[in-house]
């Protein structure tokens, strides 16, 4: 079972001075492969992830989809396509069984208008989106299928908070934009070499040190972003 934890953004609140988003969440629980928001649709709910992850697909004409970014109790998924109304140019899927709180978009535009300690989660949580997204259009383009890996299997171990993945090849095929027979050779060879144990659709990590050194620079880049910006410091509201 992945590892609950308090979402980071969250922590940051006040549950009295932010009464409108606190009374507002609700939990809720997904299962991997849910689809929690269709590209070209409105946003209907806000979330805020405590154990597992939720990937950003970006989905091609043909159906075709490739793994832009990811987010787990680090983050929230939705809340610029929530405050702007329009729809959304992305698809969000849960990527590991998920447990979340969430808010419906109208509410939490409304918690977004009067706060300014909310509006300032919203800017740091874009910040970390967007440059998840630049380093990971640079991995794609510069970095071996190997390096990749890695370096997504050392994204979803830490979301999950465990060393057992529940992952497929055909999945992670999809999420890295790669062929499943290269995911299937790559994950051979790291499990011959003690790195990981892949067996029907499970992942275990065995040895997360050479995973990393196997990953590329990437990984670092993106910890490092997240570390930069959270925990978030709480803002300073002037008296009225």
């Amino acid at each position: 079972m992945n590892q609950v934890r308090p979402n980071t953004l969250l922590s940051t609140l006040s549950k009295v001075e932010d009464s409108l988003l606190f009374d507002n969440l609700q939990e809720y629980s997904a299962d991997r492969h849910t689809v929690l928001q269709r590209a070209g649709e409105v946003s209907d709910h806000v979330y805020f992830p405590l154990s597992g992850m939720i990937s950003y697909l970006t989905v091609m004409n043909d159906g075709e989809a490739v793994e832009t970014s990811s987010i787990g109790y680090d983050n929230a998924a939705g809340c610029n396509t929530a405050l702007s109304g329009r729809n959304a140019n992305c698809q969000l899927i849960v990527q590991l069984d998920m447990k979340s709180l969430r808010i419906k978009s109208p509410l939490f535009r409304t918690a977004y208008d009067q706060s300014p300690r909310v509006r300032h989660i919203v800017q740091v949580s874009s910040e970390l989106l967007i440059e998840q997204v630049q380093q990971t259009a640079a991995c794609h383009a510069l970095h071996s299928a190997e390096q990749r890996l890695a370096r997504w299997l050392l994204q979803c171990y830490d979301y999950a908070g465990n060393e057992f993945l529940d992952l497929t090849q055909d999945f992670v095929s999809e999420m890295l934009g790669v062929r499943r027979t290269t995911v299937s050779q790559v994950a051979a060879t790291l499990q011959t070499e003690g790195l990981i144990k892949y067996r029907r659709g499970h992942v275990t990590v065995l040895d997360r040190e050479s995973l990393l050194a196997r990953s590329c620079e990437c990984y670092d880049a993106v910890t490092k972003h997240r570390h930069g910006h959270i925990p978030v410091k709480p803002i300073a509201v002037p008296p009225q």
